[in-house]
């Protein structure tokens, strides 16, 4: 019987024809000598106190710290690779930015915020350069889909990702744990804390990676162009790919027992290695080909023979871990920053303060054409300063009527400089002379400068109407000003003399790419939902929901005034239905979802020729409109102690609504899958006297997208299918061997594509990699 149980429910997450919701893979699962063979409650801080997720009318995917640890996630674009319905920009491989349920801007520059936000300890990360953390010593992570404003200090219309980190214990803890994998790569991980004295308590937690050897192999050599190099980037790196890195983070805690309890947390930590390769793909017919280049009715990929970039090159050799570029590019980022938390008892009411300050910079040298011949070259130097202050006040929830209200003021500072080299060839007259380049490379120019000021002021309430029925509502005022400041200087060499100037790509000096501007936007949100609960086992939950995102400057660089203007707001209008569900006397949660999002001024990064001066650039922009139609299910399965099946399926069905504009006019939204889904199987077994073994196989199975909003027939990525597997020993004694392996079918996909010069710059994944890990808790 048990045999045909398993068979059955394996078959029911596996099989079914069309993918839907997403999954909160999140219940624990216990050592198999324990005589509990129920799931356990699965605790989410999501509506900001303790809930057991299977009352809480939210759709969530949830990872404990154990979790995250038996599936390898070190980073945010392994988290996704485990969520259905939820995908990864990330520009370079290094700056990654959530795409949930279609809704995200798949953008590089860095003083746009991401339509999902993403918080570390309660503390919102504004940035994309911010967001490419280590993953360490992490109690908990939650993915909250749909738009989320009144319960968190910024406004967003994708969704919510919420990072928490292992608080300090009462008693003395800490494990050491040592990994060793394919190329190179050594991780070591550790953490200590326990109590100082009756009122203190402290953390220390800290984490070293280090990849020597780059899994993308280089082929270029001299033959490859007879095109001149750029004078000050050349670097054709044999195996790009190198990175090493170290992260630390303190925690100090004091509470005194008495309704006073205070959270210091200092972090840090830099990251330095190669830029990882672009593969060109080249969209323009090469001049003198037999045939325009075009795609193929089928698949969608070009002819090399009549496709290339501006100078006739593609790289279409089948292999996207094998590239011929004549520069590897190196990056070096950094974080340094603190928060202090503090939680007051008022005595029926808790009031919460959270204040923090980041500075992060990022220098990185970028080969942006993924050619072997000098296009542009480019240096990015971005700094960045992040203040915030949260307060809100929540009532305890013991009576019929829980309300939380909440204030929340931020600054954001961001610099960037721009340095960049294009080829002579191209018509253009910048950075031709190299003794020149290189002072100016010693001296950036400011290109652009941003200045926000955000405020907002936020209330939830909730009204046990009876013990079934449940009330919900909120509402948001955000506020938001921008200061933005940009000016392109190119330098030229008029034959005889280097001469420093601001060239006008114009026809007259309004043309030129110089903005002094300021923006300020405004915004009502809210919420209005229902719970229902006809037993303890189930519960019915409906919503309506408005999200906001303001609008903005373009971070790129720009050769005329048209490229830098601002961008408008977006907004979300959100409906949902879904149901919760504990069944099999707690060995099975089945939950699902369906919704409708009104998509309205959605923005996008997209392909642009300006029309003053017939340049190509990208811009972030404006559409009219766009909807989306999804549904959900997940489940977890605990069909025999020891034993867990935990899966999801998610459908999405977007489409662009913007007539005015026919080349986006009922297009797919980028990076929305139509079909996705995600299934692991964990079983835990006892193997001797105080030793367990846990033998754990997962994936995800992602549907075609495209990568671009323009739906580019050779941008459409295929679908694929993700395979993980680990096996482990696990000793009373708190030790922990294991052998594992990531991407084992070695499947390759994009996750960022930028138009350039007659040829889209693609990154992709990261191929197969395995190894061991040894850990010690104690």
């Amino acid at each position: 019987m048990k045999n045909r149980l398993l068979a059955g429910a394996s078959l029911l997450l596996m099989a079914a024809p069309v993918p839907v919701l997403a999954q909160n893979p999140t219940a624990t699962t216990e050592p198999a000598t324990q005589a509990d063979d129920q799931l356990s409650e699965i605790v989410v801080t999501a509506q900001k106190r303790d809930q057991n997720l299977q009352d809480v009318g939210v759709s969530i995917a949830a990872f404990t710290g154990d979790q995250l640890k038996d599936l390898g996630v070190t980073s945010a674009q392994q988290i996704s690779e485990s969520v259905s319905g939820v995908q990864v920009y990330s520009y370079l491989g290094r700056q990654p930015t959530f795409v949930i349920r279609g809704v995200g801007v798949q953008d590089f520059a860095p003083n746009v915020a991401p339509a999902a936000a993403v918080y570390l300890d309660e503390v919102y990360l504004g940035s994309n350069i911010l967001t490419g953390f280590q993953i360490f010593d992490t109690d908990r992570v939650e993915i909250l889909k749909g738009p989320q404003g009144t319960l968190f200090g910024r406004n967003t219309t994708g969704g919510a990702v919420s990072y928490s980190t292992r608080r300090p214990t009462d008693a003395a803890e800490g494990y050491a744990e040592l990994s060793y994998g394919n190329y190179r790569t050594i991780t070591l991980d550790a953490a200590v804390g326990g109590p100082l004295s009756s009122t203190l308590k402290a953390r220390i937690a800290g984490r070293y990676a280090n990849q020597a050897s780059g899994y993308y192999i280089n082929d270029w050599t001299p033959a490859d162009t007879a095109l001149p190099l750029s004078p000050l980037f050349f670097n054709p790196k044999r195996r790009p790919g190198e990175q090493e890195s170290w992260a630390l983070r303190g925690l100090l805690e004091f509470d005194d027992g008495d309704g006073v309890d205070l959270l210091l947390n200092v972090h840090g930590g830099e990251t330095t290695g190669d830029v990882l390769p672009l593969t060109s793909i080249g969209f323009s017919s090469i001049p003198g080909a037999a045939q325009p280049c075009a795609a193929t009715p089928l698949t969608g990929i070009r002819d090399p023979r009549f496709c290339g970039d501006a100078f006739g090159y593609t790289d279409l050799d089948g292999d996207p871990y094998r590239v011929r570029v004549d520069f590897v590019g190196r990056n070096r980022e950094h974080n340094y920053g603190g928060s202090l938390r503090g939680e007051f008892d008022l005595g029926g009411a808790m009031l919460t303060s959270i204040t923090s300050y980041d500075e992060a910079g990022k220098r990185a040298f970028t080969d942006t054409d993924g050619a072997p011949h000098h296009e542009l070259n480019q240096l990015r130097d971005t700094q960045l300063e992040q203040y915030s202050q949260e307060l809100r006040l929540a009532s305890d929830d013991s009576g019929r009527v829980y309300w939380i209200a909440g204030l929340y003021g931020a600054r954001e500072k961001i610099d960037l400089r721009f340095f960049g080299t294009l080829s002579p060839l191209l018509g253009l007259t910048n950075f031709t002379d190299p003794a020149l380049a290189r002072r100016v490379a010693d001296q950036l120019e400011l290109n652009f400068a941003q200045d926000t000021w955000s405020a907002a002021a936020y209330a939830h309430a909730e009204w046990k109407a009876t013990d079934q029925l449940t009330l919900i509502s909120g509402v948001r005022y955000s506020y938001e000003s921008k200061d933005f400041r940009s000016r392109s200087e190119w330098i030229y060499n008029d034959g005889l003399t280097p001469v420093r100037a601001r060239v006008n790509f114009g026809s007259t000096s309004a043309d030129a790419a110089v903005v002094d501007d300021e923006a300020v936007y405004k915004s009502f949100s809210g919420k209005i939902g229902v719970n229902y609960k006809p037993s303890d086992a189930v519960l019915i939950y409906g919503s309506v929901s408005r999200g906001f995102k303001s609008g903005g400057f373009d971070g790129d660089f720009a050769f005329t005034r048209q490229q830098l203007q601002p961008f408008e707001e977006e907004t979300l209008t959100a409906y949902e239905a879904g149901i919760k569900s504990t069944l099999l006397d707690r060995r099975l949660f089945l939950n699902g979802s369906f919704y409708h999002y009104d998509f309205r001024k959605p923005q996008v990064r997209v392909a642009q020729v300006d029309t003053v001066t017939g340049l190509p650039f990208n811009q972030l922009r404006n559409l009219a409109k766009a909807r989306v139609n999804g549904l959900e299910i997940d489940a977890t399965f605990r069909p025999v102690r020891g034993f867990d099946l935990r899966g999801g399926l998610a459908w999405i069905d977007t489409r662009i609504d913007d007539p005015a504009q026919p080349v986006f006019d009922g297009n797919d939204l980028p990076l929305a899958s139509k079909f996705s889904a995600n299934l692991l199987a964990r079983y835990q077994f006892g193997v001797g006297d105080g030793w367990d073994m846990a033998i754990q196989v997962d994936g995800k199975y992602n549907g075609a997208f495209f990568l671009n909003a323009e739906n580019t027939p050779y941008l459409k990525e295929r679908s694929y299918t993700l395979v993980n597997a680990r096996i482990s020993l696990t000793s009373e004694r708190g030790w922990d061997i294991a052998l594992w392996a990531r991407n084992i079918t070695k499947e390759s996909f994009a996750v960022q594509s930028f138009a350039l010069f007659g040829a889209y710059s693609v990154a992709y994944n990261a191929p197969r990699t395995y190894g061991a890990t040894l850990r010690l808790d104690w």
